[in-house]
Parts: C-alpha cells; sequence; structure tokens
C-alpha cells in the first residue's frame, strides 16, 4: 500500500496513477485503475488522493490525448498498402521513460509504451477491419513520439512455385559481380511481372539450388520462392501471375504457385534432391559405344571427391566434396557425340564429372572412358523430390 503514498501528490494523472498497478484485473483500462486507487484512498485515510490532468501529468504530458492524431498518421502512411493484420512499437522520451521507472514495480506495473502501443491499436482496429498481431504482422509501424515522426516495416509476400527454362543463355538470377548484365533473368522475368502486380519496390528469387546459364531446366521443373520487397497489394491472382510469365515468350513457364512464408525459404535452400541429367557428351574422336557404356558402369554407384570447379573458383571457397553418383546409362552414341544420363546427389558438377576438370573430380567420366571427354549441352530433366531420397 506505501505506492498510493508516493502516487499522492506526485503530480501524475489518474491514468499514469493506474499503469502502477496495471497487471492487476482484467477487462479495466488504467484510468479506471487510477479510479480506484482513488477510492481505496479515500475510504482507507478519509482524505481526497488527487490528480493531475492528463496535459499537466508529470509523466505522459497528455500524449494519449493524441492518440487520433497518431491514428491518422498511421492511415495516411499506409494508405497505399494492403494489409489485414499490423503491429505498433513506440519510442519515448528518455525523461519520460525515467519518470516513470519511479513509480514501476515489476510485479504489478505495466509501461508507458505497452499501455500507449495498444490503445493507438485500438483506435485503428476502431476504424478499419485489420487486426492486431503481434508475432507476424503484414505492417508494423514504429512511431517516435519525441518527434512525430513514422516508420512503416512492411513484410514481404512470398510466393512459391516451380519452373522450367527452356532456353540455354538464361541465369536463374540477377548479375551481381559488376558490369552489365548478361541477359535477362529468370529472377527478373517472374520478378518484374509480380512488381506490377503488387506495387513492390523489389524481388528477389530463392531457388532450391541452381542450374548453369547454359543448362535447360526441363522435366518436373525446380522448386523456387519468389519474394515481393514492400508489396503494396498482397491479395493478388496467382493464376494471374503465371499466365503473365507463362506467355510472355521469355522461355520460362511457372507453374505450382502458392503463397507461402518466409520460414519455407530456408527450408526450400536446405532441400537435398536427387537430379538426372540429359547430357551430349563430346570427344575429338570417335566415340567408342561399347567402352562408353563399361565406363558409365564402372561410375554408377560410386562416391566422388570434387574440388570447386576452375571455371566458378573465383566466386566460391575451394572446397573439396563428396556426391554420390547413383546411375549412370548411355542412351546413344553419333560419331563423336554420345548422349548419356545421369542421376546424381545435388551439388554434383554434372560437367565435372564427365571432364575430369583437370583432375579436381575423381573418379570421373573422362578418365574411365579413358579419352577426353566435354559435355556439350546438358539438361536437368528431373528433380527426385521424394521417390528417390533417403
Amino acid at each position: 500500500m506505501w505506492r498510493i503514498f508516493d502516487i499522492s501528490g506526485s503530480g501524475v494523472c489518474r491514468r499514469c496513477a493506474g499503469r502502477v498497478y496495471g497487471k492487476v484485473g482484467t477487462g479495466i483500462d488504467n484510468a479506471m485503475r487510477g479510479s480506484i486507487i482513488q477510492f481505496i484512498f479515500s475510504l482507507l485515510w478519509k482524505e481526497d488522493l488527487k490528480f493531475q490532468d492528463e496535459d499537466s501529468c508529470a509523466i505522459c504530458h497528455g500524449i494519449f490525448g493524441r492518440l487520433d492524431i497518431y491514428r491518422e498518421m498511421i492511415m495516411d502512411a499506409s494508405r497505399e498498402y494492403e494489409f489485414r493484420t499490423f503491429l505498433i512499437g513506440s519510442r519515448f522520451d528518455a525523461d519520460i521513460i525515467q519518470n516513470e521507472e519511479r513509480f514501476h514495480s515489476e510485479t504489478y506495473s505495466e509501461s508507458i509504451k505497452k499501455e500507449f502501443n495498444r490503445e493507438l491499436g485500438k483506435r485503428l482496429q476502431s476504424f478499419s477491419d485489420r487486426e492486431f498481431d503481434k508475432d507476424d504482422p503484414d505492417i508494423a509501424f514504429q512511431l517516435d513520439t519525441r518527434y512525430d515522426s513514422l516508420k512503416l516495416q512492411v513484410k514481404s509476400l512470398f510466393i512459391y512455385g516451380t519452373y522450367r527454362k527452356f532456353r540455354r543463355d538464361i541465369p536463374q538470377t540477377r548479375w551481381i559481380y559488376g558490369g552489365p548484365e548478361k541477359s535477362d533473368s529468370l529472377e527478373e522475368i517472374i520478378g518484374k511481372k509480380l512488381s506490377g502486380l503488387t506495387g513492390c519496390s523489389n524481388y528477389f528469387l530463392h531457388g532450391a539450388g541452381r542450374e548453369d546459364v547454359d543448362v535447360r531446366m526441363l522435366g518436373n521443373g525446380r522448386e523456387f520462392i519468389i519474394e515481393a520487397w514492400e508489396p503494396k497489394k498482397r491479395s493478388i491472382d496467382l493464376g494471374e501471375l503465371k499466365t503473365m510469365v507463362n506467355s510472355s515468350g521469355s522461355g520460362i513457364e511457372i507453374s505450382n504457385l502458392k503463397f507461402t512464408s518466409k520460414r519455407h525459404v530456408q527450408e526450400l535452400k536446405a532441400s537435398d534432391y536427387y537430379k538426372t541429367y540429359e547430357a551430349l557428351v563430346q570427344s575429338p574422336d570417335a566415340i567408342d559405344g561399347h567402352k562408353l557404356t563399361g565406363a558409365a558402369q564402372k561410375l554408377t554407384g560410386k562416391v566422388i571427391y570434387q574440388r570447386t570447379p576452375l571455371r566458378v573458383s573465383g566466386r566460391r571457397s575451394d572446397l573439396t566434396r563428396h556426391r554420390e553418383v547413383r546411375e549412370t546409362s548411355v542412351l546413344g552414341v553419333d560419331g563423336f557425340t554420345a548422349r548419356i544420363q545421369i542421376t546424381a546427389q545435388a551439388g554434383t558438377y554434372i560437367k565435372e564429372l564427365v571432364s575430369g576438370d583437370h583432375g579436381r573430380t575423381e573418379p570421373n567420366l573422362a578418365h574411365l572412358y579413358g579419352s577426353e571427354l566435354t559435355v556439350r549441352e546438358l539438361d536437368v530433366i528431373r528433380i527426385h523430390r521424394s521417390e528417390i531420397n533417403g
């Protein structure tokens, strides 16, 4: 009960007095708690407990009287954005926090920031159909009461899908190594259409692995998640996005689109699927089909050792990886070329598995065959997302 004596004559308002016991009871606000304190005081000590008007309060300085002004700030700043859920955060002058701490109890008290955020959230809810969400809001508002400034943090929109790539000159993502971009990327082809639908400020493609620029992605396609950064519109028609991309003549086809969340990005990137490739292999001499078939059989079931290929060594760490080759078979031989099929663990460098990369991949098909072999064309024809892994 000593806190009631502290409150008496302290120059605080009814609301700030009630906040000292803000964690006691439910279904009442802090102004009502202040009135209860006032009533108890009068019963026990037969005298009135005087409170300041909120505008003259030593703690809040009437900040709660500005809730409607702040609500209008939020509504104006977010007018262009479609959102269903929100979160409000705030910053206060250090003097306000220090003055409040004189009355705080870890057991009973509620902070002015918590009450302010809650009451402002109630005002926003009462004037819109939005809902408060502390865990994963569409928009988070950070209000700095010191300068009456507002910042918005808009949650990205994530869309899952699979893509097929029918051209040999499209990289998966935008060029980031300086200089002009080599060509349109798959990220841009999808992202520009997505930007038109959502009004996002940027976009990022997250793939379940990647293929080289000159490798086609066929068969059942590669999984991806496209992220729309700071989207103004969230409830877009995914069928429309699919049609826009697939009818663009870009050599890209997307399917299986659905909305997803940020946590699925890491799950996607961590996926470890075996893949089946079809490669057109060439040799400086006429290829002996019998010898090549024997070499392919020797490679089947082997665990290979691959150092980072020379062609990407400037961009990736020089590591040695162990990868399993599940199956290698010869589909046909035609003079100096042969068509082969390889099923291997995710992360296997197929071009180097064939050529040997000057001894950086062992064993390799060229060494087992006994003559130089290189990959002229390469396609991913299946990603084994369930039936072969384990």
